[in-house]
């Protein structure tokens, strides 16, 4: 299955003098911040500023946070114009701004916008790359089970940035470009996690794999270790959670090099394309939402597309354990004892613990195949993370505290944000076994996503590592208009796209 890279939004920059109406659908974007007026625009014309002074006497426009007011205005060189509200001006960030822009996607799907003229001549401080990939986020669809008819309408395709002459115009034009592009790596995330578990087969996840390593080029490769493979390098950890499918477990290995790289980083993602708890089965209510249980590896793999066509200066490891979790009458049960491919023992208490059993493989056989300089994994790993966070921010647990700092700056930057869990020994004590090494779940209602990561960390060794508990942020997101509740999110994507750019800055320096 191919991520498609379609959605990306044409950018371009000019001044008010060179802006260029021609065609239909234009609208022009006016930013309003809370009670600040009259609107400060270099292309609103007199009639439409004096209906819009008009709407501010009367409070119907005030500019507060994410008021949006759309005034169409046909007989005008732009068909509409739309005056989006960032509320008070000492509040305003980034992620302020990109819930604003959620909001007004709605607007201007109805008015069948395709074209946006952004006047920033009087705003030079607004962050325009979260303009623009909040945008490409909001108008993101997944229709490929609709009928042609049912289709949505024709989205925003191309954005004008309008600014003044001292606008260092190359510059906007590569931050706007780049968080395009960041955007649309994340709405391919949500494309695989969105596609239904019939269609989303570990089989399907490696296939997509595959097909990123074909269009990397020489720089990317791809293997894909099968069942038998698995068995000689002992991973009876992951290969228990895939018994009771029909389905074949896959262990997806991307592999993304640079000639003068001098770091290697590895990304972990969980992928049970379905999971229904295996033997401890889950509730039926809700039960379809699990085929977003592997997002994680769905936010690998977008992310490593996007690394193909950035190709920094880094070596990029992707892990994908891909199975489906089922209760036949070959299924895993609990109280069983596993050996995993680093030779520690785990004692299968609840079958729907699955994902720290075949991320235990995939991390220890990253470990030791890559030897990385550091190791990160993604997962929707616990409902604890959800009872403690919310659907308002990932968990994150580490071996290496800078690793962990950096992640949370990177996800602060992106509004996908991490909040540091600890990992004291008592926790990694909780999870000793009492047969075996160690057990895969801990004591009853008690730090579940700690005692998780704990497990995890039984199989990084001495590499600095990092878990992203990502649960509660995949899907189900109501508080970012951006975001439909109905799809997966991508979370995770633009946070390490914007991580591993971060590292890309370090490891040239360190090669000067």
């Amino acid at each position: 299955m191919k991520l498609s890279m379609d959605m990306v939004t044409s950018i371009s920059v000019c001044t008010a003098e060179d802006m260029n109406w021609e065609g239909g659908g234009n609208c022009l974007v006016v930013p309003l911040y809370r009670k600040e007026f009259p609107l400060n625009s270099a292309l609103l014309q007199e009639e439409e500023e004096l209906v819009l002074q008009a709407l501010v006497d009367r409070e119907v426009l005030t500019g507060a946070a994410g008021t949006c007011y759309y005034l169409p205005a046909p007989s005008r060189p732009y068909s509409g114009v739309l005056v989006l509200g960032l509320g008070d001006r000492k509040k305003a960030t980034a992620e302020s701004l990109r819930r604003a822009v959620g909001k007004a996607a709605s607007l201007l799907k109805a008015n069948r916008v395709e074209r946006i003229g952004v006047d920033l001549v009087h705003f030079p401080e607004l962050p325009v790359p979260a303009f623009v990939e909040s945008l490409n986020l909001a108008q993101y669809r997944f229709d490929t089970y609709k009928k042609e008819e049912e289709k949505p309408a024709p989205a925003v395709r191309e954005v004008v940035l309008v600014v003044a002459d001292s606008v260092d115009k190359a510059a906007l034009l590569e931050a706007a470009e780049r968080a395009a592009f960041f955007s649309v790596a994340a709405n391919g995330a949500r494309h695989l996690a969105n596609t239904a578990s019939n269609d989303m087969t570990p089989a399907v996840l490696a296939a997509a794999a595959q097909k990123i390593a074909e269009e990397g080029g020489e720089q990317c490769t791809c293997a894909v270790l099968d069942q038998q493979r698995m068995e000689e390098l002992g991973m009876n950890a992951l290969l228990g959670v895939a018994r009771g499918s029909g389905k074949p477990p896959q262990l997806i290995c991307l592999e993304y090099t640079h000639p003068e790289a001098t770091r290697t980083i590895t990304l972990v993602g969980k992928g049970v394309t379905f999971d229904t708890g295996g033997i401890s089965l889950k509730p039926g209510a809700k039960m379809h939402e699990m085929k977003f249980d592997m997002c994680g590896a769905a936010v690998v793999l977008a992310t490593m597309m996007a690394v193909t066509r950035l190709k920094p200066v880094l070596n990029v490891i992707s892990v994908v354990p891909a199975v489906e979790n089922m209760p036949d009458g070959n299924a895993q049960t609990p109280g069983e004892i596993v050996r995993a491919c680093n030779g520690k023992t785990i004692e299968v208490l609840n079958t729907d613990a699955e994902g720290r059993l075949i991320l235990a493989d995939a991390l220890a056989y990253a470990v030791d195949t890559w030897k990385p300089d550091c190791i990160v994994d993604l997962a929707t790993l616990t409902g604890a993370v959800v009872i403690a966070l919310g659907h308002v921010a990932a968990g994150v647990v580490g071996s290496d505290s800078a690793l962990v700092q950096s992640l949370v700056a990177a996800g602060e930057s992106t509004g996908e944000r991490l909040w540091e869990l600890p990992l004291w020994e008592d926790y990694e004590e909780m999870m000793e076994g009492t047969f075996a090494d160690l057990s895969n779940i801990g004591p009853e209602r008690e730090a579940g996503t700690i005692t998780g990561a704990a497990f995890l960390k039984a199989f990084t060794g001495d590499t600095p590592w990092a878990h992203i508990d990502i649960a509660g942020v995949s899907y189900g997101i109501r508080n970012k208009p951006y975001l439909k509740p109905e799809y997966a999110t991508g979370f995770g994507v633009r946070l390490l796209l914007e991580w591993l750019t971060g590292r890309t800055a370090q490891s040239g320096q360190a090669s000067e």
